[in-house]
């Protein structure tokens, strides 16, 4: 009997098929999403029933649901990176295997930051739309040579952030509650207190996995900390930021603008999509062909081997039972 594997991630092997053919040569019998967007718990549950590997996206995968998939289902190979709405602790706990892919979507979304942040600084989207309609408005914005750029979060993501800001000629401060003392000295990085990051930045960018600790993490008196005329980035988790008090910052200038790629509901449809000084992307960080390419083939790479018994790479692994 061939294993099972369910994908619930979408879109998967759309822009090559070559994570499936490799899945489909090992043995496995591959089904697709049957619903082509972002599943619900039930959704997920009502998949699992005779499923070995569950090759997930970031959907939410609550006790309830993952119990759906027992005795069988051993192995949930995340697309991506990002664990929380994973019930972690019921996986230890009833023999399931968590493996990711935390490289693979990294440059995708490194390079997104830049394009928000000038696209929202230099008015790049009032421009377009104005001469779209037949306006021919010269806006003015921000050059960001000599001003400071504010990583709250440095780790894979952060630290490729630093690298590219010092080439726009930025000051780079960070704030991460493991500190690459070594890396940071080599990279003309400065670690500092979350106080001072919200103090000194012209530009903060948020790179964090969602937790208890950083949940509204931003909330509205860290929002407030930020020096006046601030610009801020979000394409880690929508929870991280309290969207309410966002709002009212950007509403009475405190903040200039906000590139948002993240919200606490998806999709989004809430009122920071009336402001101009705001440019918002549906949660697409890491889709670019190259980065979705990597994580899916990594997915499925890590199926394989764990189906095999075949050695997986620590980077990779979240959890690996005994």
């Amino acid at each position: 009997m061939k294993p099972i594997a369910q994908v619930t991630s979408y879109p998967y092997g759309i822009s090559s098929p070559d994570a499936v053919d490799h899945l489909r040569a090992a043995g496995f019998e591959v089904r697709l999403s049957p619903h082509e967007r972002k599943h619900t718990t039930e959704e997920t549950a009502a998949l699992l029933g005779d499923v070995d590997v569950l090759l997930a996206g970031t959907e939410p995968l609550t006790a309830e649901t993952l119990a759906a998939g027992l005795p069988r289902l051993k192995h949930v190979a995340r697309v991506g990176v990002g664990l929380d709405g994973l019930d972690l602790a019921f996986c230890k706990a009833n023999g399931i295997a968590v493996t990711y892919t935390p490289d693979a979507p990294a440059r995708s979304v490194v390079e997104q930051v830049f394009g928000l942040l000038i696209s929202l600084s230099r008015r790049l989207v009032e421009a377009h739309e104005g001469l779209r309609r037949g306006e021919w408005n010269r806006l003015t914005g921000v050059l960001w040579e000599g001003k400071t750029l504010g990583i709250l979060g440095c780790g894979r993501i952060g630290k490729q952030v630093a690298l590219i800001a010092h080439a726009f000629r930025m000051k780079v401060i960070a704030h991460d509650i493991d500190e690459d003392l070594e890396w940071a000295a080599a990279n003309d990085v400065t670690y500092c207190s979350l106080d001072e990051l919200l103090k000194q930045s012209d530009a903060l960018t948020i790179h964090l996995p969602l937790t208890d600790e950083t949940d509204h993490i931003m909330d509205a008196q860290r929002l407030r900390q930020l020096k006046t005329g601030a610009f801020v980035l979000n394409t880690c988790r929508g929870e991280v930021l309290d969207e309410d008090e966002l709002l009212a910052c950007l509403q009475d200038g405190h903040i200039a603008g906000a590139a948002l790629d993240v919200y606490h509901k998806e999709p989004y449809t809430g009122p920071l999509a009336q402001l101009p000084n705001v440019f918002l992307c549906c949660h697409q960080g890491s889709c670019s062909h190259d980065g979705r390419y990597l994580m899916e083939v990594g997915s499925a790479d890590n199926a394989i081997k764990w189906q095999t018994g075949a050695s997986i790479s620590a980077d990779n692994c979240v959890f690996i039972p005994e």
